[in-house]
């Protein structure tokens, strides 16, 4: 499992995810690649590294051929105001980049950014549905083109269906967003962290006059959500974009500490355009699953730990399965149902946490949180389980790792999981085979 931990002190934007996806690793060169799934010509993306206040990271930028960027309902709105920028193309840079000027396009394009060439948002669900995209870039994309559509229309009092986008349907928001999810999808992001959201203050300039920070649109956004935004006043410039704001409503982000489980891999630095006068960057972490306890050597063979019980019949297993999740996300030891009949006949369940006494006030509160549950038992128990230490072991399959446990003169070795799978995929082979074949090694 990989999740991503966001620090948006100097606020998002589409550029400033994207450089801090390729800053934490991925693939410039598989992004390429599947862009051209898209379709569509008349663009090419600047990636370099570059420092800033003496801190390293990534610049992202999509560059047209054609023109200026687009910009707004029919000249209206600037939807991702930290694409002011004047490309000549002549760059001096001594720092490392990942520029790819060799236009491989076989489609047939007109660049004509006029009025009657703007997008609407059922030209967009066209252009991304048909493209050969992954499903799971497809469907993000699209949602966060309809949040924002909708968010537009509401702001210009019209239905979605009748507003003509410039900068939302122009080539290079469309690259925007759709990078994202392939970034996201390559290093197999699955869960995302967030520390609340900083904005700035005061006004902007838009075709309009000047507008107030934050802008419409991002208002709009955020009708409906608790996403935790707070104001930097000293900062005289917007640093949420409609944009940047609409990918991180479609990550589900959730708004709490690092759980414990979960250790950093790497740390990146995605850049933003504005001067800002501070440090204009977004931060984040990736973050890999210990599989806490399962992964953790052991040398204890007793210890105490709290089991947790309460009973649910008002939620739907779609629910209980998301629930799970959270509270092994969360670090819990051990989490499962069973199934009971409860008050008036209904069939219910039975919902046991076994978690570490240290983590009782923090699962407390995430039982109240994420389950409908007004009250619970737990208790001390005591336990005994076998110390464990782990082995690296080659194979012809490559390193493998050995899980040994050990109790007295009694030993069990297990095959790690993950190992086993990563080589199923790889092989293409069953998972049965491989672990048939792995076996051999282990005693």
């Amino acid at each position: 499992m990989t999740s991503l931990f966001l620090e948006p002190f100097s606020g998002i934007s589409g550029d400033m995810l994207n450089g801090l996806l390729v800053d934490l690793g991925a693939d410039v060169e598989l992004l390429h690649t599947e862009l051209e799934k898209l379709g569509v010509d008349g663009f090419h993306l600047h990636v370099h590294r570059v420092a800033k206040s003496a801190i390293w990271g990534t610049d992202f930028d999509v560059h047209l051929h054609h023109g200026e960027k687009d910009t707004g309902i029919e000249g209206d709105f600037d939807h991702d105001h930290d694409h002011e920028h004047h490309h000549d193309h002549e760059h001096h840079h001594d720092h490392e980049h990942h520029h790819d000027h060799e236009h491989h396009h076989d489609h047939e394009h007109h660049h004509d950014h006029s009025h009657a060439d703007a997008r609407s948002y059922a030209d967009i669900h066209g252009l991304i549905a048909a493209s050969q995209l992954s499903p799971f870039v497809k469907q993000k994309s699209l949602e966060v083109f309809l949040d924002i559509a909708k968010a537009e229309a509401a702001v210009h009092n019209m239905p979605v269906e009748q507003i003509h986008f410039h900068e939302i349907g122009a080539i290079d928001s469309i690259v925007d967003i759709v990078s994202f999810f392939i970034l996201v999808e390559s290093l197999g992001i699955d869960t995302v962290y967030s520390t609340p959201l900083t904005e700035g203050s005061g006004t902007i300039s838009v075709a309009h006059g000047e507008m107030p920070v934050p802008v419409p649109a991002v208002m709009q956004l955020r009708k409906g959500t608790t996403i935790p935004i707070t104001q930097d006043f000293t900062v005289k410039t917007e640093l949420i974009t409609p944009t940047g704001l609409a990918l991180l409503k479609a990550l589900s982000p959730i708004f709490e500490p690092i759980p414990s489980h979960l250790s950093i891999e790497s740390v990146g630095y995605g850049f933003g355009k504005r001067e800002t006068g501070k440090f204009n960057a977004l931060r984040g972490s990736l973050l890999r699953e210990d599989t806490s306890h399962s992964t953790t050597v052991v040398h204890r063979t007793e210890d105490q730990i709290v089991e947790i019980t309460t009973t649910i019949d008002d939620q739907t297993p779609e629910q209980l399965g998301y629930i799970i999740h959270r509270f092994l996300d969360a670090g819990a030891l051990d989490v499962y149902y069973r199934s009971v009949v409860m008050k008036k006949n209904r069939p219910g369940f039975e919902l046991i946490l076994l978690i570490q006494g240290s983590q009782l006030e923090d699962f407390s509160t995430l039982l109240f949180k994420e389950t409908s549950t007004i009250g619970f038992r737990y208790q001390q128990v005591d336990r005994k389980v076998m110390q464990r230490r782990f082995e690296q072991i080659d194979t012809e399959f490559g390193t493998v790792t050995v899980k040994i446990n050990q109790y007295g003169s009694i030993t069990k070795k297990t095959l790690e999981y993950e190992d086993c799978q990563r080589i199923a995929t790889e092989m293409q082979l069953s998972i049965q085979e491989v672990y048939h074949q792995l076996q051999k090694y282990i005693y």
